[in-house]
Order: C-alpha cells, then structure tokens, then sequence
C-alpha cells in the first residue's frame, strides 16, 4: 500500500523508491510605465530516486512564463522549458558526499532555496540573478565536519562548461571553480563565505573572481538575513560588480509575516548603482503554500525593473 499523499511532501510511486513533486507560481504585476500583467511565472516538477544504498538521484524541469498576458521581450521575457537540476549523488558518510550533473550553483543562501513558496517575497534579490548563472554542470563535493565546538558545511564544486536545456537569459559557465564555507556560530545564527573563480561562455577569455558574505539568524518566526558579493575582472576595474541585501522577517499574527528588504547593486554596464526597497507580507497557510504582497521601491532601479506591486500565490506539491 502506497503511503497517503501529503501537499508539499511529493507522491511517492508504489515501491520504485521514486518520488514525484514540484511547485506552481502564479504571479501579478503593476509596474510603474506598464500595463498589469498576470503570468503562470513557474511550474516546476521534481522527479527524485532515493533508495536503500548509497546512491540518490533528483532531477527538476522547470516552465517559465508558461502563460502570460503579455510579454516584454526586450527584456528577455519569453516562455521556455529548462532543464534546472538534473544529478546524482553518492554519500560516502557524513562527512563527503559526491554530486555529478546539473545543481543549483552554491553561492550565498538565496539561489540554493530559490522556489517560490520557499522565499519570502516574489521579487528576487538583485544580486542572486546577475553576478553568476544559476546553474554549474560538472562536480561537487560536500559534507561537514566538527572544528572547536563548531559545525562546519562545506561545498567544493567545478563547471564542466555544459548547460543542457539552460534558461534563454542566462550566460552560463564556461568553467568555473569555487567553494562554500558555512558556519554554525549559534543554535540560531549561521555566516557563510563564498568563493568562485568562473568565465562564462559569452566572453570566454574573461576570467572573474566572486567574494562572498552571506548571514542568517532565526529565531521564533523572526529572522535576519543578508548577502552581499563582489565581482572582479581579468579585464579591469571598469568591468568589477558588486551587490547586497539585508532582508528581516517579522511574525504579525498566526501565519501571516512581514517582510522588508533594502538592495543595492552595481552592474558593469549601469551607469549608477541601484537601491531599491521592498515591504511585502507573506500569508503562509502551511509551509507548501504562501500568498504574497510587495511594493517595490527603487532609485535608479529603470535598469533592471520598475517599481510597482508584486503579488502571487504559489504551492509546493
């Protein structure tokens, strides 16, 4: 008997050891200077195998912008099928587990958790969608292990240079190499360290360098959280990007939150770095499902979107 189906949890199928999942966004925006607009931004499925061994496999296809009312496609905004996360894994034991295939490039918080009903607001941190591609294909490995009285998470990882079925928009890896250090400073507070040495595939003989920062405390429903990168070139100083959030979480009443996020970026190609606001609340009816409402406040911020209101509802199924 197969178990009983749970929203946010996958269906498992019979005994195979496979378990079928994903998440749905639907998602409206009123922007400043354009027409409203109402899309089905994601719909991703999940297929993942996890046996008696050691051995798991986890595979996710993610549909952008599946439908929409209208699409601005001068900013890239078009509707595909991509390939997200296609891998394997070995865990050796706790302390190293091997990764080959397609994973979620672990740099910073943000980009490894990115699903919508996993995140707080609708709109994304500037910084998780333009100094690196979401993706690496090739090789990783992880675990951790105790320092002191510390825990210590550890990934290092290689791009092979090969994107399969990639996002349209994104100017992926031609390599790259770098690693992930996180530290478990309390119960309640984590810091974590980033590092990648990358060339993507528009500009091969570019070669960049990625520092990052990133910090979470929670405690209680209320949590702090914030990231910041900075970008060299093998080309210049005219070529280096930088960004940062800080974002908090506030309980309001039972499953409804506040959240506030404050941003600022510098891209190559801007001719000003980008501040932006947000305050939104987040209406959670269970950790599967969440309705959110934001307003977006940005100076300078024509360069990668309007100001305007951000809404959606989105399910983990």
């Amino acid at each position: 008997m197969s178990p009983r189906y749970e929203l946010g949890h996958g269906l498992r199928l019979g005994n195979s050891g496979f378990t079928l999942g994903g998440y749905a966004s639907v998602e409206y925006q009123d922007r400043k200077n354009e027409d409203p607009r109402f899309s089905l931004s994601n719909l991703s499925v999940f297929l993942w195998w996890e046996g008696a061994s050691r051995w798991k496999f986890f595979s996710e296809l993610d549909s952008e912008d599946t439908v929409a009312t209208r699409y601005h496609l001068a900013a890239g905004e078009r509707r595909y099928l991509a390939l997200e996360r296609f891998y394997f894994d070995y865990a050796f034991n706790d302390s190293l587990s091997l990764r080959a295939g397609k994973f979620l490039t672990p740099i910073g918080r943000w980009n490894l958790v990115h699903a919508a009903p996993l995140v707080w607001t609708t709109s994304r941190p500037l910084i998780t969608q333009n100094l690196f591609p979401d993706n690496a294909t090739g090789l990783l490995a992880s675990g951790n292990f105790p320092l002191a009285d510390r825990q210590i998470d550890y990934t290092l990882y290689t791009s092979l240079g090969d994107d399969p079925h990639r996002d349209p928009a994104q100017d992926p890896f031609s390599e790259a190499y770098g690693a992930h250090i996180n530290v478990a400073v309390t119960e309640n507070t984590q810091i974590g360290v980033s590092y990648t040495r990358f060339a993507q595939t528009a500009v091969r003989e570019e070669h960049r360098q990625l520092l990052g920062l990133d910090y979470l405390w929670a405690y209680q429903g209320y949590e702090l959280s914030a990231e910041t990168a900075y970008v060299t070139s093998s080309k210049g100083g005219p070529r280096a990007e930088k960004g940062m959030f800080v974002q908090g979480v506030v309980p309001l009443y039972g499953n409804l939150y506040g959240v506030g996020r404050f941003e600022m970026f510098r891209s190559e190609d801007a001719p000003q770095a980008i501040r932006r606001w947000v305050l939104g609340v987040n209406y959670r009816t269970r950790q599967s499902t969440s309705f959110k409402l934001e307003y977006i406040h940005g100076i300078h911020d024509d360069y990668a979107a309007p100001a305007g209101i951000l809404s959606s509802v989105s399910v983990l199924f």
